[in-house]
């Protein structure tokens, strides 16, 4: 858990951003349908806003550390999905 967790740098939030990528760019999510951080209706929302194609999990917050191969599929579509 520990090595997921990084700081976010200052420079991040003073950046310029001209165009986002998840206008024009293909976008996928993984919404963590028991998450208790961000609720899943919030992320069904930016991930629809993102015209992402949507991947609903069974798990917390970390559903990368109780699901990993399920995330790990979604990451391998998406990988093939981007070279298209």
């Amino acid at each position: 858990m520990y090595d997921s967790q990084i700081p976010v740098a200052f420079a991040a939030f003073q950046a310029p951003i001209t165009k986002v990528a998840w206008k024009t760019k293909p976008s996928w999510y993984i919404v963590a349908s028991e998450d208790q951080t961000v609720p899943p209706e919030g992320q069904r929302f930016m991930a629809k806003r993102a015209n992402a194609k949507i991947t609903e999990i069974k798990g917390s917050h970390v559903v990368f550390i109780s699901q990993p191969a399920a995330v790990a599929a979604v990451i391998e579509e998406a990988a093939k999905g981007a070279l298209k």
